[in-house]
């Protein structure tokens, strides 16, 4: 079976090879240029939905990250590595484990302080939720711990519930590309059926999201082939001629 995510890794491991080499001149910035450029190279998109944010490559370092902590354990061989360019999914991660274990007061300052505004907003909340997503997404942790994750962080910050539900469309739109990737989703029947049954198993059954942004999340993502998507999501023509001169859609603003 194909692995939609094996060009990524691969390249994630190249890159931490690079940075093990170049610690001691590297900082983050420079860290996420390479990454930038590496992309661009290997023609590979950052995990992302629709919108293209300034900050979409240094998002991205949660990507490397994960495979450098969970796939490579660099953490233990090179701390350094971490302290010196992943100390933001570091303190992010720290900070789901605070949510996790009821620690609120000192969650919500966390964000506060790792927050560019200095507030917790979407954007923060959207970047926490990276760190588990990914985790999930390229099989470091369990869906039933995600669940956890997404409920006790809407509890924690209730005034972000939007954000975290707008967080399960994009994970749902993510899982489903990658089911359509792998062929095991042929059909819109099958199709509709794949978005009820995963929100209903997150605990958010009406977060299902649009045809149009699986869409986007599938071609950005996945690279699929519009002749594929036809058969089986149901997007306006002319939805997807100018998609990417559409308005924003609400679920993928900030991811």
């Amino acid at each position: 079976m194909k692995s939609p995510y094996k060009k990524r890794i691969q390249v994630a491991v190249r890159l931490l090879s690079e940075f093990i080499k170049r610690v001691d001149e590297l900082d983050r910035s420079s860290a996420v240029e390479i990454l930038r450029k590496v992309y661009s190279e290997q023609r590979l998109q950052p995990i992302r939905g629709k919108a293209t944010p300034p900050d979409l490559y240094d998002k991205e370092m949660a990507t490397l990250y994960v495979v450098s902590k969970y796939g490579l354990k660099l953490n233990e061989e090179h701390p350094e590595l971490h302290s010196k360019i992943f100390y933001i999914e570091e303190a992010l991660e720290s900070t789901v484990e605070d949510i996790v274990n009821s620690r609120v007061n000192e969650a919500r300052e966390k964000l506060r302080s790792l927050s560019p505004t200095g507030v917790i907003d979407s954007n923060i909340v959207a970047r926490l939720l990276r760190i588990p997503l990914t985790k999930l997404i390229l099989g470091f942790t369990r869906e039933e711990d995600f669940r956890e994750i997404l409920q006790r962080v809407i509890e924690a910050v209730p005034e972000e519930e939007k954000t975290v539900i707008n967080y399960v469309k994009f994970y749902i739109s993510l899982k489903l590309s990658e089911a359509i990737y792998r062929g095991e989703v042929k059909s819109r029947e099958v199709k509709e059926a794949y978005k009820k049954a995963l929100a209903i198993r997150l605990g958010f059954p009406k977060a299902t999201p649009s045809d149009s942004y699986v869409w986007e999340v599938a071609r950005a993502v996945f690279n699929i082939s519009e002749k594929k998507m036809r058969d089986i999501l149901t997007v306006e023509k002319s939805n997807k001629k100018t998609s990417e001169t559409q308005e924003k859609l609400p679920e993928e603003k900030r991811l």
